[in-house]
């Protein structure tokens, strides 16, 4: 059974104001029969978010959705909660759908936790007695206290996102509609949050996910789609769609510096967000090539500039898709005699399982002094050759040893 079923669903908007306001005053029915009679100027300044979508969501899946932004995710869910109507085709759903794709979407400021619960209650069919036999179990999970009887106006964000989740959480939702709302809430919430979700599941739960966070999407669903433009790029297992489509993110990004590469570079140099040190040297360009994914071989190229330091460490680490650092390869000490060049690292058989790694390059002063350190965007993935990717959830090391048995 198909708890989400969408049919060749476009959703269009349009661009701007002017002539776009003057159709959108164009009542119904009289608005098809202009759309009719004169397509062109009707389809002036408008864009597709979704093209022709069709997706069908089984019972008890979890399926993650993926792309960058604008290529439909969240206009899809927002789609499938009602919270707007396509412009073409359709989608049908089969049960009580609960949603959180905005942390302050459905809550009225002026009203309290208390009395929003109330409102959002009765949009999913439930009454006060309802809510009211659920109430313990909500402040339980928000952890609000007495805070629930404070208008939410006075709320931070991860307070919003306790109550959304607190109030979904006692609906018995056949389908969950999430919207990165676990970005915005601290690391115990989360952990709460993932494990309810978990349990949710397990009891039979459908959840649409959508997160730019790859290493939940990985723990979180078993089926992922890749949305491109309001299309369905790719649709499949979560690590096989969550390979493909970290390797079309490094396509993309080469492309971009091919085109106009002393820009990319300027960016990269500039970029202070995920780089730090004392200073005096500096990585100022990266490159990061797999000869051969088969054997998970890297050849890194670190190209610096030195302004007064000559003697110095380089490092190469990674970082999982959770932001954990899983190691490093630290070099001898290096001389240098030049204020630019180049160092090299090439390594086969990198110990690590099939996934999505990000590389951090460092330079350190023999002392232990943190030169400059940069966590590159760029992704590298490891495939799994052939078969299911059965240490996933093993954690990211592959550790070498012997295995010994009785037959």
């Amino acid at each position: 059974m198909d708890v989400v079923l969408a049919r060749n669903v476009i959703k269009t908007y349009r661009v701007g104001v002017g002539r776009a306001r003057v159709r959108e005053m164009i009542p119904s029915p009289f608005d098809r029969a202009i759309q009719r009679l004169f397509p062109d100027w009707w389809l002036r300044d408008t864009f597709n978010a979704l093209d022709g979508l069709s997706l069908a969501v089984p019972k008890g899946s979890a399926v993650g959705l993926v792309g960058h932004n604008g290529a439909g995710r969240t206009t899809l869910l927002k789609l499938i909660a009602g919270v707007t109507a396509p412009t073409a085709g359709a989608i049908t759903t089969a049960g009580r759908v609960a949603a959180l794709l905005d942390v302050t979407a459905g809550f009225h400021p002026e009203l309290t936790g208390r009395e929003n619960l109330y409102v959002a209650a009765g949009m999913h069919g439930l009454d006060r007695r309802d809510v009211l036999a659920r109430m313990d179990q909500i402040l339980e999970f928000s952890e609000l206290g007495d805070l629930i009887d404070t208008p939410v106006k006075r709320y931070s964000v991860g307070m919003w996102a306790r109550l959304g989740f607190g109030m979904v959480s006692a609906l018995d939702a056949d389908l969950l509609l999430i919207d990165e709302v676990l970005a915005v809430g601290d690391a115990e919430f989360q952990r709460r949050s993932i494990q309810w979700l978990d349990a949710y599941k397990q009891n039979g739960g459908t959840l649409l996910f959508v997160s730019h966070n790859l290493s939940l999407i990985r723990h979180m669903t078993d089926r992922l789609v890749w949305l491109d433009h309001g299309r369905v790029r790719a649709d499949g297992r979560t690590s096989d769609v969550l390979n493909k489509y970290a390797r079309a993110g490094e396509r993309r990004r080469d492309q971009a510096e091919g085109r106009n590469r002393q820009t990319a570079q300027r960016l990269m140099r500039a970029n202070g967000l995920d780089r730090w040190g004392r200073g005096g040297v500096r990585v100022a360009e990266a490159d990061v090539r797999q000869p051969d994914a088969a054997v998970r071989s890297l050849l890194v190229t670190m190209k610096y500039q030195a302004d007064s330091v000559r003697r110095m460490h380089f490092s190469i680490g990674f970082i999982d898709e959770s932001g954990f650092e899983i190691g490093s390869s630290l070099s001898p000490e290096f001389y240098l005699e030049r204020e630019a060049g180049s160092v090299c690292w090439e390594t086969e058989n990198l110990p690590l399982r099939p996934g999505i790694y990000f590389p951090v390059l460092a330079i350190v002063s023999p002392e232990g002094d943190l030169l400059d350190r940069w966590k590159l965007e760029r992704a590298v993935v490891f495939d799994v050759n052939g078969g299911a990717d059965v240490s996933a959830e093993l954690g990211p090391a592959e550790l070498g040893g012997t295995w010994i048995g009785e037959s």
